[in-house]
């Protein structure tokens, strides 16, 4: 499978470089997309559709729209079609002559908006890839409609009112529950409010392989399994590294229990909580294993270079959470900054030292903050913000949330479609600052234990929801499925 990811925009490069330069025949595309996504459609509703609206524009995309329903009227389904222009490409012209030569029916709009009559599938062939700006007109219109009813929703290529380039949602837009998309993915459909609209993606390359989609530059990359290195039978606890976890002011001892408990499932070998003087030894009556030392002004804990640092979890920022950070930012430690860590970063303002890994986990509020911006300037575009982060402060950055993006100062990429709601709760960041944390003790470097870290973070927690569903998901139920993650990633 191709785990480019690219912008709507570059999709439409390689659609005109296969017509343009490879002479390939845009009816013939439009028709393998059409055919495509029926067969997908089939395959979902055959045993509900005893009816289906396709709603067309007058581009492209409509013109997908008319293959799909000339397929289901070949294939005996009862379909209509409801135009709000007609068709302009050659392409789209032919796939609606060909749906009409067939026995094809139009249904004027406001038939459809005033009328009576229910579907059980309705398709978006809209507007597809380019469009900009929320939906107007009659297209508002069908959408809006759309919504009310209680069919089932197919978008093609993309739901209508989502911006392909950066996962923008225009209202109204069209709320799918599934979208076929084609020829590459598209970054908007898999990260920030896209993931809500376009519902589950399926791609269908239209048999077009990489090379054939030229010199077009993706812009992420898919996160795969990754294939974890298994623990070599002569090795002690000193092999896989030392995780210090500092944070955990007091009523807040509870995250820096999670991010080192998370650590120790990851493989560290050893994992140390550094708080207040009130916590010391308190965490070992909640996990034996679990070390613990005091960060005080002029009582730091002695540390060797090749610790990490997870500095953050349960931290705040009064005058004790700024000490132990002033102190983990002296150090030229491996260093993971999470939570209120990034808060106090935000106001430091400064770049790493470029020899030093770090990783940053900022959710959309705390990047905000690191770019002295706003969550809907992050969530507007999501790879742009992890990549300014990156880049301002030489470090990885691990922006949370729906298609969780990881990126490196150099702008590198991947994104994570693994994971579920159940995860939208306390104590699930201060988990993942774990895993990451013990990933760089195991020796990985920092954008793949930012890599690593986030696949194991979301697998977990999608078996566990198998047995347990997402409702009562909590962060202690993470770090319990870790080792069955890890296991399924191990070489050999």
């Amino acid at each position: 499978m191709d785990s480019r990811i690219f912008t709507g925009t570059s999709v439409q490069a390689i659609d005109r470089h296969l017509i343009n330069d490879l002479g390939m025949d845009s009816a013939g595309l439009m028709r393998s997309a059409g055919e495509s996504a029926f067969v997908a459609l089939r395959e979902r509703y055959a045993d509900s559709a005893q009816s289906m609206l396709v709603l067309c524009g007058p581009g492209n995309n409509g013109g997908d729209g008319y293959v799909v329903a000339l397929a289901a009227l070949q294939a005996d389904w009862p379909v209509q079609c409801v135009a709000t222009n007609a068709p302009k490409s050659e392409a789209a012209k032919l796939a609606f002559k060909r749906y009409c030569e067939a026995g094809g029916q139009l249904c004027a709009v406001d038939q459809i908006i005033g009328g009576e009559t229910r579907y059980d599938v309705i398709v978006d062939a809209l507007l597809g890839l380019g469009q900009t700006g929320a939906p107007r007109g009659v297209i508002g219109e069908l959408v809006q409609w759309s919504n009310e009813q209680s069919a089932c929703r197919l978008a093609l290529d993309v739901p209508t009112g989502l911006n392909a380039d950066t996962g923008e949602v225009r209202e109204p837009a069209f709320l799918a529950d599934f979208t076929v998309t084609f020829l590459a993915h598209k970054i908007g459909l898999l990260t920030g409010a896209g993931v809500n609209y376009a519902g589950e993606v399926l791609l269908e390359s239209l048999g077009i392989t990489p090379a054939q989609q030229g010199s077009i530059v993706p812009v992420a990359g898919l996160l795969e399994q990754p294939t974890l290195k298994p623990r070599r039978p002569d090795s002690h606890k000193g092999t896989y590294g030392h995780v210090m976890v500092v944070g955990g002011d007091n009523g807040m001892l509870g995250a820096t229990l999670l991010a080192g408990a998370a650590a120790f499932r990851s493989g560290a070998g050893k994992v140390t909580l550094a708080s207040t003087e009130a916590h010391l030894d308190k965490a070992a009556h909640w996990m034996p294993e679990l070390m613990s030392t005091v960060v005080e002004v002029g009582k730091y804990p002695a540390i060797s270079s090749r610790e990490i640092l997870a500095v953050g979890p349960g931290l705040g920022t009064d005058a004790w959470g700024r000490d132990a950070f002033d102190w983990s930012l002296q150090q030229s430690n491996a260093l993971v900054v999470d939570a209120d860590a990034l808060t106090l970063l935000a106001a430091h303002n400064e770049p790493f030292a470029a020899s030093r890994p770090v990783v940053l986990t900022p959710h959309p509020g705390e990047a905000a903050r690191l770019l002295h911006s706003t969550i809907a300037d992050v969530q507007k575009d999501r790879v742009n913000a992890a990549r300014e982060i990156a880049r301002k402060y030489r470090a990885v950055c691990v922006l949370k949330g729906a298609g969780t993006l990881i990126a490196d100062p150099s702008g590198r990429v991947a994104l994570c479609k693994l994971g579920n709601p159940g995860m939208a709760s306390a104590g699930m960041g201060d988990v993942l600052t774990g895993i990451i944390a013990a990933l760089l003790a195991q020796g990985y470097n920092p954008f793949d234990a930012g890599c690593d870290g986030v696949w194991l973070h979301a697998k977990s927690a999608d078996l566990q929801c198998q047995t347990i569903g997402e409702a009562g998901l909590i962060a202690s139920d993470v770090i319990q499925g870790l080792p069955l993650a890890w296991a399924s990633c191990l070489k050999g």
